[in-house]
């Protein structure tokens, strides 16, 4: 019988919010039983010993707004895609993420969350069964659109954007059968409100994105329960000093959370500073947003039925518009401490404990303590990637 105890050393741990030196972290199985400093922490003598002493460990990065990469777009919901995906991830140390869906005729968002639905629901078992390394786990589904607003509609079909139905929503989660996480809208459209509403009573979070919102629509759309900004700065109504309008009510309402490309390209380091100054570490949520050229050669990739062509790192639709990215966390990492200058661990919360307490996963997703998941990434001393564990088996 395989041995269920590991002991992993190393030169330091982040948990994210404790830093420890010279640390252990015990592993039993799939979750963590205990973290602390060697001196502190005895290793039952039967636990394999897994050398990480000269590098940094912390909890597993979260990815809650990908809609793919290696060729595949998630709104293809088959577990060849997923699991494609999830292996890409788990090489750049994210343990989880949402397969984020886009604008599409409202079968194909039906037939798709049917089918992410499902493998997520059925995620556990192929873990636990799979004979190939492990990849990142699908915690969720998060609904980027159809209910936008087609003035800020970004790299989303203007023709297949819808204005809030509640029917609509409702079909989009009976198909998800309890597995949506997020929906993005644009509170200014009318039925937003009442969207809220369904969304809140429905434990999902509301995002507002997309949008061509003033100050006080925000505002309304957060006293009404909204809590996130999806990819703050882009496909919003632009900052002014007359006119604030959401990125000003973001930037200033401790109420919500703010998600950030940091790839330099979607949003300058200036207001990429700018937004650590307004939100705080705390307030930041590093994502992708990445599409299905994440992690292949220039050419043209599709995104829910779309095409769009990737060059020098920079994804476009045919009309030249950024469509996502073809980032991936650790460099979105590296990129916010170069462009903020903070420090490793507070940008490393961005990515961990962040969007796991914004899903709810806090108690065993995104944080190092006993009874988590023993998800965790492992850094060298230039914070790339070299090791990561998907519930303590290791995925590369």
């Amino acid at each position: 019988m395989m041995n269920t105890l590991k002991a992993i050393l190393a030169g330091t741990i982040y948990t994210p919010l404790d830093e420890i030196r010279d640390g252990v972290v015990l592993l039993e199985g799939h979750r963590i039983m205990k973290v602390g400093p060697r001196t502190q922490v005895k290793i039952p003598k039967e636990a394999v010993v897994i050398d990480h002493s000269d590098q940094i460990v912390g909890p597993g990065m979260i990815d809650q707004h990908i809609h793919g990469a290696v060729g595949h777009d998630l709104m293809e919901a088959t577990p060849e895609a997923l699991s494609a995906v999830g292996r890409f991830l788990a090489r750049h140390g994210t343990t989880a993420f949402l397969a984020t869906t886009i604008t599409a005729p409202p079968e194909a968002i039906t037939e798709a969350a049917r089918g992410l639905g499902e493998i997520i629901r059925s995620w556990d078992h192929l873990h636990a069964t799979g004979d190939q390394a492990p990849g990142a786990e699908p915690l969720g589904i998060h609904f980027e659109g159809p209910f936008l607003n087609a003035i800020r509609r970004g790299a989303h079909t203007a023709s297949e954007i819808q204005p809030p139905s509640l029917a609509m929503m409702r079909q989009f989660l009976d198909a998800s059968a309890g597995t949506t996480r997020i929906v993005t809208l644009a509170p200014e459209r009318e039925g937003a409100m009442a969207m809220i509403e369904l969304l809140r009573h429905s434990n999902v979070r509301v995002a507002i994105g997309h949008s061509n919102a003033t100050y006080m629509e925000a505002e309304r759309a957060i006293d009404a329960g909204a809590t996130h900004a999806t990819h703050l700065y882009n496909a919003m109504r632009p900052f002014s000093h007359r006119d604030p309008g959401i990125i000003g009510a973001v930037l200033t309402d401790d109420r919500v959370s703010a998600e950030l490309i940091c790839d330099g390209f979607h949003v300058d380091p200036v207001a990429v500073r700018l937004m650590m100054k307004s939100k705080g570490t705390q307030g930041v949520i590093l994502v992708t947003d990445s599409l299905s050229g994440a992690g292949m050669p220039d050419g043209e990739y599709r995104v829910g039925g779309m095409p769009v062509r990737l060059e020098k790192s920079v994804l476009r639709t045919m009309e030249g518009t950024l469509a996502g990215s073809t980032l991936t966390l650790d460099l979105a990492l590296r990129n916010l401490m170069r462009f903020s200058g903070l420090s490793f661990q507070e940008c490393l919360v961005c990515a961990t404990i962040n969007p796991a307490r914004l899903l709810g996963f806090e108690d065993r997703k995104g944080v190092m303590a006993p009874g988590a998941y023993a998800d965790l990434a492992v850094f060298d001393k230039n914070h790339s990637v070299t090791q990561t564990y998907v519930r303590g088996r290791p995925a590369l």
